[in-house]
C-alpha cells in the first residue's frame, strides 16, 4: 500500500478561512510567473521587455495591497477618533426632530420648525392626555423657525411642569395645506454605536449623529 506524502493534499486547511479565488494575490501572481519561466520554449524564451513587464505588474500589484491596507487601517483609526470626539455630546442639547416640549422648573423647552416654503401657521400644544392646552399662530418663512412657547395655557394660567406634544397646521398663500418638520431640544442622556455609528440618546427617542440639527 502506498503512503502519501505529508505535503500532497488538496483543499484549505482545516481550521483556516475558505480561500476566495476570485482574486489573485502576489503570491498566486509569482507563482504563475515562476511557472511561466520554467515551462517557457527554449526555442522561443520569453524576451526582456516582457519579463520586465511582469515583473513591473507584480511590483503595482503588490504596492496596490500596501495601500489598501493603509487605507482600511486610515478608515478604521478615523471612525475611531469620530466615535470619541462623539461623548462630548453627552449632557449637551440638541436640536432633532421630534414633537415634544417639556417645562421643567417653570422653564420651557426650545421649539423649531423647517418648511420648504413660507406661510402662515397654527401651532397646538397638546398634554399627556391628548388635550389641546394652548393655540398659537405663528408665521412660516423658509427654512429653520423658531417657536418659543411661554408655557401659558389657553387660560392664561402657568402650564405645570412635564411633557407635551407640539403640531403644526401649516397654510400656503393659497390657502392649501403643506407639511412642515417639527423640530424639538433635549439633553443627551446617554451614546451608544450601532455598526460604528454613533446614536445619541434624547429622552425616550433615538437619533443617528447626523440627525442633529442643532448642538446647544
Amino acid at each position: 500500500m502506498s503512503i502519501a506524502g505529508i505535503t500532497d493534499g488538496y483543499g484549505p486547511v482545516a481550521g483556516a478561512p475558505e480561500r476566495d479565488y476570485s482574486e489573485i494575490n502576489k503570491m498566486d501572481f509569482m507563482a504563475l510567473l515562476v511557472a511561466q519561466i520554467q515551462n517557457q520554449d527554449p526555442m522561443s524564451p520569453m524576451d526582456n521587455q516582457e519579463f520586465t513587464s511582469q515583473i513591473t505588474q507584480f511590483t503595482m500589484l503588490e504596492e496596490s495591497e500596501k495601500t489598501n491596507t493603509l487605507l482600511e487601517e486610515s478608515l478604521v483609526l478615523g471612525q475611531a477618533i469620530n466615535n470619541t470626539s462623539m461623548l462630548s455630546l453627552v449632557g449637551k442639547n440638541v436640536t432633532v426632530e421630534g414633537k415634544t416640549a417639556s417645562i421643567t422648573d417653570g422653564e420651557v423647552s426650545q421649539n423649531m420648525f423647517v418648511s420648504e416654503i413660507p406661510g402662515r401657521g397654527t401651532v397646538e400644544i397638546t398634554d399627556s392626555n391628548g388635550t389641546v392646552v394652548a393655540t398659537q399662530e405663528v408665521n412660516i418663512r423658509t427654512g429653520l423657525n423658531q417657536f418659543n412657547w411661554d408655557g401659558l395655557l389657553d387660560d392664561g394660567e402657568m402650564a405645570p411642569d412635564g411633557n407635551y406634544s407640539v403640531s403644526i397646521t401649516a397654510e400656503n398663500a393659497g390657502g392649501d395645506e403643506f407639511p412642515v418638520t417639527t423640530l424639538m431640544t433635549g439633553p443627551v442622556d446617554g451614546l451608544r454605536y450601532d455598526n460604528n455609528q454613533a446614536i445619541v440618546m434624547v429622552g425616550e427617542f433615538e437619533y443617528y449623529v447626523s440627525e442633529i440639527y442643532k448642538v446647544s
